[in-house]
């Protein structure tokens, strides 16, 4: 009786790589980049030296994308362009069509008859709703 054999190969063992631990601090650190690039764009860009308005009262709801900033000075901007009359009623039209609600960011040293011939302006273009976004003062 004739035997056969064959020969084994055993794979050689590659010793164990142990895991890096940058790795991981760099997927941290590109994450955070990633983060601040988008929450910096996220926030449209105000006219310089602008001021929050501030309020009491926490209720309310608007989202500051698309919305109008009205400044110390009367002029209104929307997204760090200031807009002269014939922008406004072009943006007001636009926007009246998609709906009838509009939000308003208000400096605080904003006179009250600027804000009051902005909101009759918006009244004539269509908006029926404007909400007006401050920020919450401290209570001291």
């Amino acid at each position: 009786m004739k035997r056969y054999t064959k020969p084994i190969h055993l794979q050689e063992l590659i010793p164990q790589r142990r895991a890096d631990a940058s790795l991981a601090l760099i997927n941290v650190v590109f994450l955070l980049l990633l983060f601040l690039l988008v929450a910096g764009t996220l926030r449209p860009p105000l006219p310089d030296d602008f001021q929050w308005a501030e309020t009491v009262s926490d209720e309310g709801s608007g989202s500051i994308q698309g919305s109008l900033a009205l400044d110390k000075s009367g002029e209104i901007w929307l997204d760090g362009n200031r807009l002269g009359a014939d922008e406004l009623a072009a943006f007001l039209k636009s926007s009246a069509d998609v709906s009838d609600k509009l939000t308003l960011q208000v400096d605080r040293r904003t006179k009250m008859g600027d804000l009051t011939a902005l909101a009759e302006d918006l009244k004539a273009g269509g908006i029926r709703k404007i909400t007006l976004v401050t920020i919450e003062a401290d209570g001291t």
